[in-house]
């Protein structure tokens, strides 16, 4: 679990180059941070979570975003370490849309999937689904509230972890 953290941290670090979102986030026996990368072009993405029981999940993306007005369409994908009943990678590949309703209020939402073929070990698959809206409260900082939701599916169905499948609330930092 520590090298999940410090390949998180990393990410944060070298991400912290380019305009985005962090996010720190809870929901019922969950704790999680993410950076989700603003503005057109390429971005580094970062996530990391974790559940009270079941595990953790956490890794470094890249992706490719386009901003035609209050719209922003991006595709991608991350790279996790998964510690969830076993240890484990998944190369995941998704999307997310985000859309402006006000100056200070978006709507999101975004998947990630890894299949077995981009899984090691008894990984046959990751989902990673996640939407909400965020409320830019005051200059940097904001609030979210959504629903989420990590699963990991093994060979073994008796080792099936769900991280994450429940709403969340947080706090966020614009940069």
């Amino acid at each position: 679990m520590n090298n999940i953290i410090r390949f998180v941290m990393v990410g944060l670090v070298a991400a912290s180059a380019h305009a985005g979102d962090l996010a720190l986030e809870a929901g019922r026996d969950t704790v999680a941070i993410s950076r989700t990368p603003t503005g057109n072009g390429i971005g580094l993405t970062a996530d990391y979570l974790k559940h009270a029981h079941h595990g953790s999940a956490g890794g470094i993306g890249m992706e490719f975003a386009v901003n035609p007005g209050k719209l922003t369409l991006a595709g991608g994908g991350k790279l996790f370490a998964i510690n969830a009943d076993g240890s484990g990678t998944a190369a995941l590949l998704g999307g997310r849309i985000a859309y402006d309703l006000t100056n200070s209020v978006t709507l999101f939402g975004q998947s990630y999937h890894a299949p077995s073929a981009a899984s090691s070990g008894s990984i046959r698959r990751v989902e990673d689904t996640r939407a909400g809206v965020r409320w830019q409260a005051l200059g940097p900082l904001a609030v979210e509230a959504g629903y989420r939701h990590l699963a990991v599916k093994r060979s073994d169905a008796s080792r099936n972890r769900t991280l994450s499948d429940g709403v969340f609330v947080g706090a966020g930092l614009s940069f």
